[in-house]
């Protein structure tokens, strides 16, 4: 077209307004209101009895699900300021304090058991309830960050898998007895490192500036 004021015109015409998305506390909040029941939703059918508070060491995993909680919605934070160009992730100082505390809580609730060890086979169950738990919690974060693709997806995903992983454990520790072992706790960090490769995984192309 060589009447550059007419194609400008144009395509004047056809642009859109662009719509800034919501801050990433918001997001995040929004996040948590459709994934949490979503998780528990699914993992209904895998476990259906809550956690007996009146157990020894029931202080230690109810820390363990707070810290947890607590990392999770960091993590989402993260991810979704990371989505936006021009924004960079929370740093390890905001996440470090909490992850030596929760290492700490998972160790003193490790040594508080009777059996620290535990069993072969101990955590299986719980392995598969984080992968059922933690798949629609994915899809609806990839929903979420398809509203502002990124640079870097494998970045944001690794952080939103992470985030996904932390809530996972949340909703573990309230299905989940008192006492906890280390192979048990071994399976634990196994569904939180699938989770977190299956969110990178499925996303990377999802939410990739293209």
């Amino acid at each position: 077209m060589a009447d550059h004021d007419a194609l400008i015109d144009r395509l004047a015409r056809d642009v859109r307004p662009v719509r800034r998305p919501a801050p990433p506390w918001q997001r995040t909040a929004a996040w948590l209101l459709l994934a949490l029941p979503c998780g528990a939703l699914a993992s209904w059918a895998l476990q259906r009895r809550a956690t007996d508070w009146s157990q020894p060491g029931a202080a230690w995993a109810g820390l363990d699900i707070m810290l947890s909680f607590a990392l999770g919605v960091l993590a989402m934070v993260s991810a979704f300021r990371r989505s936006i160009a021009g924004r960079e992730a929370l740093g390890w100082r905001w996440f470090a304090p909490l992850a030596a505390a929760w290492v700490c809580a998972a160790v003193a609730g490790v040594a508080s058991s009777g059996d620290p060890f535990g069993r072969l086979g101990d955590g299986v169950h719980c392995y598969a309830f984080m992968l059922l738990a933690g798949a629609p919690m994915i899809a609806i974060v990839l929903l979420a960050l398809r509203s502002t693709p990124s640079l870097q997806p494998e970045r944001t995903l690794v952080i939103a898998g992470l985030g996904v992983a932390a809530i996972t454990q949340c909703l573990l520790g309230l299905c989940h007895p008192v006492a906890v072992h280390l192979l048990d706790l071994g399976m634990h960090l196994a569904g939180a490192l699938t989770l977190t490769l299956g969110a990178v995984l499925a996303g990377r192309r999802c939410i990739a500036i293209e």
